[in-house]
């Protein structure tokens, strides 16, 4: 039988895909506070805030005013069952840009969540275009406001506009991410194996000033693919500062 077709009957009975490229494309349809899908979305980690969907524009819930530990509760949604070298893009919807506030959309690669605990890989942009953009690679380890700076690019060159996409990839164990197409960051880290694709959106502002702003930027677009070719790693050049926001 056509591998494809194989793979087709196996998605349209729920079984299980392992050993096929799997594929997930959306353009965000429809209303949901917590972004679904029919199932498809999750995020199961109570101490982070969900993703939701409006007018084809997935967007996230945080206030924005939290601080600590508790600022970094970004809203996230994952998917499931994607082997573990992975790419995934999204388009930006970015109608407000704020300088005063860090708006940061992000994609996830080798993604998991359960009650009080979230890892992977988070790979984001702020949604500016001036001296003060930046492109970050953050690996996630499990609780909340527990995590390790990986890469950090600034300038210019790594803010996000409305329309532009924002793409990542782990490929063994070399994580990449791009800007229309244009490479930005690469960094080689062994620590997670598996996992899912996902995106995230990350918002804080000094003094309130962004609270009920989540709409003010998202997704618009989103797609990811499973990649079953084995490739070999360089070495990530040192980034030179670290730091987010």
């Amino acid at each position: 039988m056509n591998r494809v077709l194989l793979a087709l009957l196996l998605v349209s009975e729920g079984l299980p895909t392992s050993g096929f490229c799997q594929t997930y494309t959306t353009r965000f349809e429809g209303k949901e506070n917590s972004l679904s899908e029919e199932g498809r979305w999750a995020n199961k980690g109570e101490d982070w805030t969900q993703i939701s969907k409006e007018n084809g524009v997935a967007c996230g819930t945080q206030t924005g005013t939290n601080t600590g530990i508790y600022q970094f509760n970004d809203s996230f949604a994952h998917l499931s069952g994607f082997p573990p070298d992975q790419e995934a893009w999204g388009q930006a919807h970015i109608a407000k840009p704020n300088a005063r506030c860090s708006q940061e959309l992000e994609i996830l690669l080798r993604w998991t969540s359960s009650p009080h605990r979230t890892t992977g890989y988070e790979c984001f942009a702020r949604c500016i275009s001036s001296a003060a953009s930046y492109v970050q690679i953050v690996r996630w380890e499990g609780p909340l406001g527990k995590f390790t700076y990986l890469a950090d690019l600034r300038g210019t060159n790594y803010g996000l506009k409305n329309g532009d996409i924002l793409k990542a990839s782990i490929v063994n164990n070399l994580i990449t991410v791009y800007i229309n197409g244009v490479e930005k960051a690469r960094v080689v880290d062994d620590t997670f194996k598996t996992g899912d694709p996902g995106i995230g959106e990350f918002l804080a502002c000094q003094g309130g000033q962004g609270f009920g702003s989540n709409k003010d930027f998202g997704f618009s677009s989103f797609s990811a693919k499973g990649l079953g070719t084995k490739q070999s790693s360089s070495q990530s050049p040192a980034s030179a500062r670290l730091g987010r926001g």
